[in-house]
């Protein structure tokens, strides 16, 4: 087994687990993002089995946040089917090691998508429409990741993610919409759209071009998570989220007991 697969199975065994593990990046000498990416892509290829994937995630889509880190481009990961829930969903709080919910604007492919598209009027053509969405982050390392490298490792610590209803897209307004989470009636976090790139579809249009470039396909039925709108906030067994987009409209999901 090499050191890439060594380093995939830790992550896995450590989820499979439910108890989180000390840091893999240095263990392994994942010494840059690239060996990063090779570990998350034999994690995936084991949880899919030859399936593919629901679709595709993006972190740290806000500038300010790169800016920070001295990242020059948004970090990618890979969303799973069997981790996908719809509006209304009661998730089993269980199934996770420490999970904390992200607002994000989510969006759906009508079309196969093989060849780069030209700006966000484009995009939206191939979209089937936008809706709110979280994101249920949870991670495999105790304290969560401390490095770059970790968390790329894992999927960009990713749990599940829960759709509300498709709308069409508007450009417009998601130049700067703003968004909320709410947890058992309490408003705890609070964004802009605009923190996603300048605009969700923006970020949505890097990633699509990014991955054709690369030669993947996006396949129709595909969703795209476009990063976070505010920071994480953990959720409790028995909690009811709700989150609040104005003109994307609001879902919510209950964590059972």
């Amino acid at each position: 087994m090499s050191t890439i697969e060594q380093a995939a199975q830790a992550l896995l065994d450590a989820r499979a687990s439910g108890t989180p593990r000390g840091p893999i990046a240095s263990e392994y000498a994942l010494t840059d993002l690239a060996a990063a990416y090779a570990v998350q892509h034999a994690l995936i290829a084991h949880k899919l089995g030859g399936q593919r994937p629901a679709g595709y995630k993006l972190g740290l889509t806000d500038a300010r946040a790169r800016k920070a880190l001295g990242v020059a481009e948004p970090l990618r990961g890979v969303l799973l089917a069997a981790n996908e829930y719809q509006a209304g969903a009661t998730l089993k709080h269980a199934d996770f090691i420490a999970p904390r919910l992200e607002i994000e604007v989510a969006m759906r492919l009508a079309r196969d998508i093989e060849d780069p598209l030209a700006d966000r009027a484009e995009l939206i053509a191939a979209l089937e429409g936008v809706m709110p969405a979280l994101e249920v982050c949870d991670s495999a390392y105790e304290g969560w990741p401390k490095s770059l490298a970790d968390a790329v490792a894992d999927n960009l610590s990713f749990g599940a993610h829960v759709l509300g209803q498709c709308v069409a897209a508007d450009s417009a307004t998601l130049d700067d919409l703003a968004v909320a989470l709410i947890l058992d009636g309490e408003q705890v976090a609070s964004g802009n759209t605009s923190s996603s790139m300048g605009n969700p579809l923006d970020a949505a249009l890097w990633l699509v071009n990014q991955m054709v470039a690369a030669g993947q396909t996006l396949r129709a039925g595909d969703v795209i998570m476009t990063g976070a709108l505010a920071g994480m906030q953990p959720v409790a067994a028995g909690a009811v989220a709700e989150v609040e987009m104005g003109a994307l409209g609001r879902l919510s999901c209950r964590f059972d007991g």
